[in-house]
């Protein structure tokens, strides 16, 4: 049985582009996983993570990098989940004008499309005396969980107005109740 899901791989192999790799095994080792997570290869960081949301035995890749402007890293992007954080894109005074807070909406709508569905976006913005959480983190939910994974691993390091980008999987709960 092993022999053949192989063979059957080695046939579909071709059709996997270079940037992509699937890989089948049945008892996955965390420290594989950790070890190979981030690690440059040419001009690529490998994004190494379990392709399962709901595998009960999970738990969440340690990373290597502790922080960026104060974000902590530790815990990588956490288990998948449909809706993706993310942060350093932007600080707060570029939120308060209507129309750049809408070319922001657009351009992260319009990038996010590429990778799956968007159901919906939320970009927290300032409200004169009224505190707001969730103030310059961005988050969008795929319609499924795959393609929210496709955007997480594209997306992170990216750099939006000279800022790089960091990602973190976010409760879908907490999302649709608007805690941010």
């Amino acid at each position: 049985m092993k022999d053949d899901l192989w063979m059957l791989l080695d046939e579909k192999i071709a059709e996997v582009p270079l940037e992509d790799a699937i890989v089948v095994a049945g008892d996955l080792n965390g420290h594989a996983i950790a070890g190979l997570n981030g690690m440059q290869l040419g001009d690529k960081q490998l994004v190494v993570q379990l392709a399962c949301a709901n595998a009960r035995n999970a738990q969440p890749m340690p990373h290597s990098a502790t922080s960026i402007a104060g974000i902590d890293l530790s815990q990588g992007a956490g288990m998948p989940t449909e809706v993706l954080c993310l942060m350093n894109m932007m600080v707060e005074d570029e939120l308060k004008d209507d129309e750049d807070y809408e070319d922001i909406l657009e351009d992260i709508r319009e990038e996010c499309s590429k990778y799956g569905i968007v159901r919906s976006l939320e970009v927290p913005r300032p409200i004169p005396g009224v505190e707001v959480s969730g103030i310059g983190k961005v988050f969008v939910e795929f319609a499924t969980c795959a393609d929210c994974q496709k955007a997480q691993a594209a997306l992170t390091g990216r750099k939006f107005a000279n800022r790089t980008v960091v990602t973190s999987y976010y409760d879908v709960d907490r999302y649709h109740q608007r805690q941010f």
